[in-house]
């Protein structure tokens, strides 16, 4: 006796994806489409206007001032008032650090570096709703013994700063 065997077709897998393939396009779409339209700067991509440069920002304690104006062409004109703080046998002591002059500013990131410096580059990155940090890179900026410029600024004033100089 020979065996027949009878072969049953079986779905076709070809013809599956043309009966939901306008539901997949459309699925594909609505999620692709959407990322055209969201902004996806990240920091140093996004362009920073002179007015949100403009103006004074302060430290989280309150005591070390950043003042900065935007000259155009690339440039702003700084100037860091920077407070160390710390406790004495005399009593509360401070040491300060200062230092003024122009930086180059490229998308949101402002790069500073100090006439009189050694090694010392400060980068200001522009964050959103007015705040700016500030990391200081090498350690000779002339600053007073422990005075840096890290951290968190926020602006606590959008007017033309007035700089000690003018």
């Amino acid at each position: 006796m020979t065996e027949q065997r009878t072969r049953v077709a079986e779905p076709s897998s070809v013809a599956a994806p043309k009966a939901f393939g306008v539901e997949v396009l459309a699925v594909l779409l609505a999620l692709l489409v959407p990322a055209f339209f969201v902004p996806t700067a990240t920091a140093g991509e996004r362009s920073v206007t002179a007015a949100e440069a403009n103006g004074t920002y302060r430290d989280v304690e309150g005591k070390s001032e950043i003042k900065i104006l935007a000259l155009g062409h690339g440039k702003l004109k700084v100037q860091l008032a920077l407070v160390y703080e710390y406790k004495s046998g005399a009593g509360p002591m401070a040491n300060l650090g200062d230092a003024s002059g122009e930086a180059t500013i490229e998308n949101d990131v402002a790069v500073f570096v100090p006439e009189e410096a050694g090694d010392c580059k400060i980068t200001m990155t522009f964050l959103p709703n007015g705040k700016l940090k500030v990391e200081q890179h090498g350690e000779e900026c002339g600053f007073g013994h422990n005075v840096r410029a890290d951290g968190i600024f926020r602006k606590i004033s959008n007017r033309k700063p007035k700089f000690d100089d003018a």
